[in-house]
């Protein structure tokens, strides 16, 4: 026998011993459905034998007349007397079939107010209402046949309450046309929904709140949100006019919840904290209506395309967001249409559809958020495979507004990053250890370095150093070690040259971390690294390449190898690396040691590199080292404690801005001449 997966042993702990209970339940459920079936069935029979009875009685008695009528024409002599017999005969088997039918009226009274209804000619029976006994008997056993039958078929077909409405109704299954022509007359008998009846429901339920018209409103509304759909289905009202359709759908939207919250006594509408409508003595009367108006919602965002369209929708939904959460199904299709619209929509629908995303996480009962975390990543990833200059700012306000996602439950955050967090550490120990073409893709890919800048974002976010002050330790804390890891593994997985824009991105995560978080993090020998290789050293080729964007670029094409164009971009932003990386720290009591050893490579690499240009912007590195390192050891001059005292050290010029050091403020200078050439760059290529 195979060893029990972990999977399996989750399943038999958890949820084996509900789910037999729920099969017991339904076959419990199946067995009374039957058995209620079968005692129908056994009614049915007997109304069908007794009713066969009464006929097989009267044919009888029927044939013995007839037999009786046929030898007594033989004798013309004794007419008078035979004409006599007969009527004695009929007479005493009229009132035989009278004493059979009140017989059958205590037997079986259904049948009995049946034949009331239906032939009340056959129980007010008398010899003197037709004088041809014959034809009276023929017909009354021809029409009493054809009904009988149809009672049988209609009894099988229909239920006893709708019996009666039916018999007029019988179609034929086999004759296809006619089924069309009544449904296109019970098509034309629907009402049309006009401008007036509108405002007449609109009045009611914003004057009087009255639910009677805001049941016909959502009928109506119903009708409007399935109006392209190709199905005979009937609905109960027909909008043929395109202003009434829109007026309808926002009325609805606008005002359908207000109703809903009159009747629901919901106040405080803003409060996260406040209980879901469904605790609400009154929920069970609103239920159905509740439901009805949020299906129509769904199944209308599933057929808008139009942009404009889309976002009313959505910004106007965000007010029924409670009632979504009172019903799990629903509120995972709306989950699945919002996270939808997040990832594809434009701009503000975007921002409409996640706003409905946090406040429906935020309420909803907690196993649900752990949904909407998952949602909002997997959206996010599945989005960002594709990454260019016009995307990236897309992508960015997906990824802040995925951020703050995760700091609505911090519990259900830290198992969410933990996870995700342990799937990159997978895919890159993959990476290590099999090393392919396959494996090694998995991990340089925009989705991975994606997802590495995500999490920093949301560690640096949740585990800032304001916030740790005031609640003591961050519960995201602890990732923080295996996110550097994991971005540590991936700038050594390759270091040629033609991979340092990605080892670029990867920097930029962890000083972002740094500067929030205060954690140290040595990142000075992956920056050395680069101003170490060949491509800094070698004499590069000319070239009349335009300049690499390193924003969205990961690997740099072939043919930016080894020339000029390229080696200036490094140096630039490596420069630019390393005056942020230093600045994160130029508050920092051990600023003088933690620059020396970056002082002593820089001017060694100055000494032996032709390249001018990149010479004076390491220089200049080197001059803000040493200005920065004399102005904290003259800070370091006047204190009075010793380093083993650790809460004085952290404290240690903590009321001071790191923008009003040397180094500091020249990093905030140049972010700003960045800013700017950004904005005139996105200007010409915008009149272009």
């Amino acid at each position: 026998m195979g060893k029990i997966k972990k999977s399996t042993k989750k399943f038999q702990k958890q949820h084996l011993k509900e789910t037999i209970e729920k099969r017991h339940k339904a076959q419990k459920l199946k067995k009374a459905i039957a058995k209620k079936k079968n005692n129908a069935s056994r009614k049915k029979e007997k109304k069908k034998e007794d009713l066969l009875d009464v006929r097989k009685e009267i044919i009888e008695k029927d044939e013995e007349v007839e037999e009786e009528e046929d030898s007594d024409e033989m004798e013309d002599q004794e007419f008078d007397q035979v004409k006599t017999n007969q009527s004695s005969i009929k007479s005493n088997e009229v009132s035989k079939h009278k004493e059979q039918l009140e017989s059958l009226k205590e037997k079986d009274p259904e049948f009995y107010k049946y034949l009331q209804e239906n032939d009340l000619d056959l129980l007010n029976f008398d010899i003197s209402d037709d004088d041809d006994d014959d034809d009276f008997i023929d017909n009354f056993d021809d029409n009493y046949d054809s009904e009988s039958d149809e009672n049988d078929d209609e009894e099988e077909l229909l239920s006893n309450e709708s019996k009666k409405n039916c018999e007029s109704m019988q179609v034929d299954n086999s004759n296809h046309s006619l089924k069309k022509t009544e449904i296109g007359n019970a098509n034309n008998s629907i009402p049309t929904l006009t401008t007036a009846t509108l405002e007449k429901l609109q009045e009611a339920i914003t004057q009087s709140y009255s639910l009677r018209s805001l049941q016909k409103l959502l009928l109506a509304f119903r009708a409007a949100a399935h109006i392209n759909d190709d199905e005979e289905k009937r609905y109960s009202y027909k909008i043929n006019d395109a202003a009434v359709f829109n007026n309808l759908v926002v009325i609805c939207l606008k005002y359908t919840t207000g109703v809903f919250d009159h009747h629901l006594t919901r106040q405080n509408k803003n409060l996260t904290n406040e209980k879901l409508p469904y605790t609400h003595r009154k929920w069970k009367t609103l239920e159905p209506l509740v439901k009805s108006f949020l299906s129509s919602i769904l199944y209308m965002l599933k057929q808008v395309t139009e942009n404009d369209m889309i976002y009313f929708i959505v910004r106007e939904s965000e007010k029924a967001v409670p009632y979504y959460a009172c019903f799990s199904k629903l509120s995972k299709h709306y989950l699945k249409q919002l996270l939808n619209i997040w990832g594809t929509a434009e701009d503000k629908a975007r921002i409409a559809a996640f706003l409905n995303i946090r406040k429906l996480a935020s309420i909803a009962p907690p196993p649900f958020i752990d949904l909407c975390l998952k949602g909002i990543y997997t959206t996010f990833v599945q989005y960002c495979k594709e990454t260019t200059i016009f995307t990236i700012p897309s992508i960015n306000l997906m990824c802040n507004c995925a951020v703050e996602m995760y700091g609505i439950n911090l519990k259900s955050s830290y198992q969410s990053a933990f996870n995700y967090i342990r799937q990159l550490a997978i895919h890159l120990r993959n990476s290590i250890n099999n090393k392919n073409e396959e494996t090694f893709n998995s991990v340089y890919n925009w989705q991975y370095i994606h997802c590495i800048e995500y999490w920093s974002k949301v560690l640096a976010n949740y585990c800032d150093q304001t916030r740790e002050s005031t609640n003591n330790k961050g519960s995201l804390q602890e990732l923080i070690y295996p996110l550097v890891q994991v971005c540590t593994g991936v700038i050594r997985l390759n270091i040629t040259a033609q991979y340092f824009p990605l080892h670029f991105h990867c920097i930029r995560s962890l000083i972002h971390l740094i500067k929030k978080t205060g954690t140290f993090i040595p990142l000075a020998p992956y920056l050395f690294d680069i101003l170490l290789s060949a491509e800094i050293h070698r004499k590069p080729k000319l070239a009349t390449l335009k300049p690499l964007d390193f924003s969205s670029t990961l690997k740099t094409p072939k043919v930016y190898l080894h020339t000029k164009v390229y080696q200036d971009g490094i140096c630039d932003e490596l420069v630019e690396l390393l005056f942020e990386y230093y600045s994160c720290y130029s508050l920092s009591i051990a600023f003088p040691e933690l620059a020396i050893p970056a002082i002593i490579q820089v001017k060694r690499h100055i000494k032996n590199s032709k390249n001018v240009k990149f010479n004076r912007q390491l220089q200049q590195f080197v001059e803000k080292l040493e200005q920065n390192s004399k102005f904290i050891e003259q800070e370091r001059s006047r204190i009075d404690f010793s380093p083993n005292n650790r809460a004085q050290v952290k404290a240690f010029l903590r009321n001071v801005g790191s923008d009003s050091t040397p180094l500091g403020e020249y990093v905030k200078a140049t972010r700003e001449l960045k800013e700017q050439r950004q904005k005139l760059m996105a200007i010409d290529s915008t009149n272009e």
